[in-house]
């Protein structure tokens, strides 16, 4: 096969939903298409980190298949529910420590809640960077790095093709793991606790904050992608996966690798 053109690969966050990076990957593994950089925001900066460090998509796979999600959960109500250091044992096998050190260039984005502005990570410590990325509102507390005050990338960046341009690839293909989806609740008969607690989408509050930052994450995305304009976008379909639908880990490889599939005419064209 003759020698692909030098790509990039932004992978946007997304929780849960962020296993469908596993899928792409997998195919344009399978076509022999190595990317020349990477860059990712929350869920995709920490699966972006596992391929950037030279491991293949079954790699990835298996590891986070075999890790159970409560390992990760810290039950203490005074504190984050990521247990962030049981997450730095998982992936230090797997992982440099430092951005210098990948054999395959690689960024993460922030944001900084002080100035409002985006954080690029090219370099130091790559442990400390997932943790600010992956600092989703209401669900993990952000931290401090010198002055600032940084929270998940996807607030202002949810797909890095900036970030991947800068790393020097001169294509990019993005994969936007959030298309926004319309909630329809199923009719059904309500428990009196539900009538009287939880009456539906409309009144849930926590629920109703994720879906609003949710929403606004998305919109931003689709101004951003505007701009940047990558070479190619990916949208698995994810339909019934939820942000925290970690459970779904296979169901959301093969949506993304359906996603590439479908598009694989278009990437032989862009890369060969």
């Amino acid at each position: 096969m003759p020698e692909c053109r030098r790509f990039g690969l932004a992978l946007g966050g997304g929780a849960a939903k962020g296993y469908a990076h596993i899928g792409v990957m997998r195919v344009l593994e399978r076509e022999g298409f190595k990317p020349s950089a990477i860059a990712g925001t929350s869920m995709g900066s920490l699966v972006g980190a596992v391929f950037a460090a030279g491991h293949s998509a079954d790699e990835v796979e298996a590891l986070l298949a075999q890790t159970s999600l409560w390992r990760l959960l810290d039950l203490n109500p005074l504190s984050d529910m990521l247990n962030f250091s049981e997450l730095v044992r998982l992936l230090e096998p797997y992982i440099p420590r430092r951005f210098e050190d990948f054999p395959i260039p690689f960024g993460i984005t922030a944001t900084d809640l002080i100035t409002g502005t985006e954080v690029y990570f090219r370099q130091g410590d790559v442990f400390q960077a997932i943790r600010a990325s992956i600092a989703y509102p209401g669900a993990i507390n952000p931290i401090w790095v010198g002055h600032q005050l940084l929270a998940d990338g996807g607030i202002l960046n949810q797909i890095p093709v900036d970030l991947a341009r800068f790393l020097g690839a001169e294509r990019v293909i993005a994969v936007d793991v959030t298309p926004l989806q319309v909630l329809r609740e199923q009719p059904r008969q309500k428990s009196w606790w539900a009538q009287v607690f939880r009456r539906g989408i409309d009144v849930n509050p926590i629920q109703n904050v994720y879906r609003a930052v949710e929403i606004m994450q998305i919109r931003l995305a689709e101004v951003k992608l505007a701009v940047s304009r990558p070479d190619l976008v990916l949208r698995p379909r994810l339909e019934g996966i939820g942000l925290f639908s970690f459970q779904q880990l296979d169901q959301a490889i093969r949506d993304g690798e359906q996603a590439a599939e479908e598009r694989l005419g278009e990437i032989r064209e862009l890369l060969l």
